[in-house]
């Protein structure tokens, strides 16, 4: 089966549409041009035939013959015959034009004729000849006695001109059909430039070269619309792509270090004999290596996951002041060994919608960057407070704080805010990811206010569990 192009279509519903519009405003100007030529020879004949009537009733004495000789004679309705008849009430000629010859024109069966006095209009057809248009007027003479006056007038013109007109539309149809497809071919092509531009511009684009955007002619007609919202999925696909290409750098990094020193360090080992304890050492460091490996592998597989939408919670009501509570008791233990002082203002007792397990880690992955960043002797606090349909949970610390460079990239997967801090981070830079992640599946988001020198202050907001 044949697939049309747009441009046919559109090119085929205009030129069938003008078409039809033709056809039927063709048929109209016919009718019209029809019913105003008839109206037109009906006044003619009925002012005749009353002309004619008043000749009667003010003379009926005088030569009427003489007068319908003059009127038969007058050349002023398109010069094309004209007949005159006069009958009596019994339906008897009384008189007619010698044109009629032997031709008895027909009195009308109408009622209105002989009841209601009123003119009657008909068409007759004369053998061999063209039709008549006769009117019958019913008149009252001075004598009494009730005449019909009927005149004709051949329609021999008003056919001819309806036959040019039929002929000259015959062929203008035609030639309006033909026009209208090529005006539609035209206007089509003209409104599908831009499309084609697009198409031809669309070909050329490449995952490698994901900047280039589409021309929009007209920003405010339809397919300047449609141009916008392919150049706004590009952008959002350069930046997919982007971040695909540098999640991809940052994991092969990330995976990089801790297999180079494995390498290293087992090359190192078998290059000659050692005693019982250095290989214990060694075996020590390549524990905490895999181990490293194994948190990067599982952050990383949890995030994808999350992003395929395959991850499962089990939901349920979680007691925030509990959770805040245990996450405290595990605080003091991570801070302990840097000297650091742990705190807790927990507020009241309110309860979110969530997944316990998940928001308990989305709170120990804070607790542990906090302790990872404070210097000893610093302080770590968590509090929680509620305002109307919303709790929230702050992580704060006295530690070495963020640039505000680096505030809007914080949650960005395997971001590194400096050597510093990539020193200390075991969990290959996904940690602060995941919270986002857990936040915004529970319907909420994390923030962060922060300060070179003046440590950072996590918040949490959560929507409060309905009542």
């Amino acid at each position: 089966m044949r697939r049309w192009t747009v441009q046919t279509k559109l090119t085929l519903w205009y030129t069938l549409s003008m078409g039809a519009i033709s056809a039927i405003g063709a048929l109209l100007l016919y009718w019209g041009y029809v019913y105003a030529s008839y109206r037109n020879v009906d006044i003619f004949l009925r002012e005749e035939a009353e002309a004619l009537g008043d000749y009667l009733s003010l003379s009926p004495q005088a030569n009427v013959q003489t007068y319908i000789a003059h009127l038969v004679a007058e050349k002023d309705f398109g010069g094309h015959n004209k007949y005159v008849q006069i009958c009596n009430d019994r339906g008897e000629v009384v008189e007619k034009s010698a044109n009629l010859a032997e031709i008895v024109l027909p009195l009308p069966p109408h009622k209105e004729l002989r009841t209601q006095k009123k003119k009657v209009f008909a068409t007759i057809l004369f053998p061999g000849a063209f039709p008549v248009r006769v009117v019958t007027l019913p008149i009252v003479s001075r004598s009494g006695p009730t005449v019909f006056v009927q005149e004709g007038v051949s329609l021999e013109g008003m056919y001819t001109s309806l036959r040019r007109l039929r002929t000259t539309l015959f062929f203008l149809l035609p030639g309006m059909l033909g026009l209208s497809a090529l005006s539609g071919w035209l206007m089509a092509r003209q409104v599908l430039q831009p499309i084609e531009a697009i198409t031809r511009e669309a070909r050329t684009i490449e995952a490698q070269d994901l900047s280039r955007r589409l021309p929009v002619a007209n920003p405010q007609d339809e397919i300047g619309h449609l141009a916008g919202v392919l150049n706004s999925l590009l952008s959002r696909l350069e930046g997919a792509f982007g971040q695909l290409r540098q999640f991809t750098t940052d994991a092969a990094h990330e995976l990089r270090t801790p297999l180079a020193v494995l390498r290293c360090g087992m090359e190192v080992s078998a290059g000659r004999a050692r005693s019982l304890a250095e290989y214990q050492e060694a075996l020590g460091v390549y524990i905490d290596e895999v181990s490293h490996l194994s948190r990067i592998v599982d952050n990383l597989f949890t995030l994808a996951r999350a992003d395929a939408g395959k991850q499962e919670f089990e939901w349920e009501a979680v007691n925030l002041g509990g959770l805040l509570q245990e996450v405290y008791e595990q605080a003091e233990l991570m801070a302990e060994a840097k000297g650091l002082s742990v705190s807790l203002h927990a507020g009241s007792e309110v309860s979110v919608r969530g997944d316990r397990l998940r928001l308990k880690q989305l709170l120990l992955n804070l607790v542990d960057n906090a302790v990872k960043y404070t210097p000893a002797g610093g302080r770590i606090l968590l509090a929680g407070d509620h305002e109307e349909s919303w709790t929230r949970v702050r992580v704060e610390d006295s530690g070495i704080g963020i640039p505000p460079e680096a505030l809007p990239h914080i949650f960005d997967r395997f971001y590194r805010v400096d050597k510093a801090r990539s020193l200390h981070d075991t969990g290959g830079g996904l940690g602060l990811s995941i919270c986002q992640w857990i936040a915004q599946a529970h319907g909420g988001q994390i923030t962060v206010q922060s300060r070179s020198g003046y440590g950072s202050t996590f918040i949490v907001a959560l929507p409060l569990l309905s009542r």
